[in-house]
């Protein structure tokens, strides 16, 4: 199962380096033995103009399973990522990355075999449930960091400082390794 799992993300990173979004970036790891790890992806999306988070560019990680595509990969955020929809370890709750139960709370949208590389970035920055989306219009509804959503509901003001903090963190420079 894993070498048709590597296989897959093998022809995936030769799809996405033939054709991807500009100012996204994804590309497998480096293992500690020098070899290529293409089970886990470091990528980065920009913020969305307009935003708060505009002039950020914003860094995760997907791993993927041997079982991969059958079971959705884990993404995450840096540790301690301040945003309501990622958990302290950084992983990100996006309803596209959830495991689809048939039968379970209905037709919800989650994680299908069809989905690739490319989709996940291009969900992860465009969209209503997405994570660009997210970065500059959380979804409070989806809580995964209570200390943001006090946070936000203490203090508007200060929330909305601490996010364009964070997006200075991340500011934008020129990457074009994709």
């Amino acid at each position: 199962m894993a070498s048709a799992a590597a296989s897959r993300l093998q022809e995936e990173r030769r799809q996405w380096r033939k054709d991807h979004p500009p100012g996204m970036t994804a590309k497998p790891t480096t293992a500690k033995d020098g070899s290529t790890d293409i089970f886990v992806w470091d990528c980065k999306v920009p913020g969305m103009k307009g935003t708060f988070c505009e002039g950020g560019l914003f860094p995760f990680t997907i791993k993927f399973s041997p079982e991969h595509p059958h079971k959705p990969p884990l993404v995450f955020m840096p540790k301690g990522f301040f945003h309501v929809n990622v958990f302290d370890d950084g992983g990100v709750c996006l309803s596209i990355l959830k495991e689809v139960v048939p039968k379970h709370l209905g037709d919800v949208s989650g994680w299908r075999p069809s989905f690739t590389v490319k989709q996940i970035l291009i969900a992860m920055q465009v969209g209503l449930d997405t994570m660009q989306e997210l970065l500059s219009s959380p979804n409070f509804g989806s809580v995964a960091n209570f200390a943001v959503a006090h946070l936000k509901a203490r203090s508007e003001k200060e929330y909305l400082q601490r996010m364009k903090d964070q997006t200075a963190k991340y500011k934008a420079e020129d990457d074009e390794d994709a």
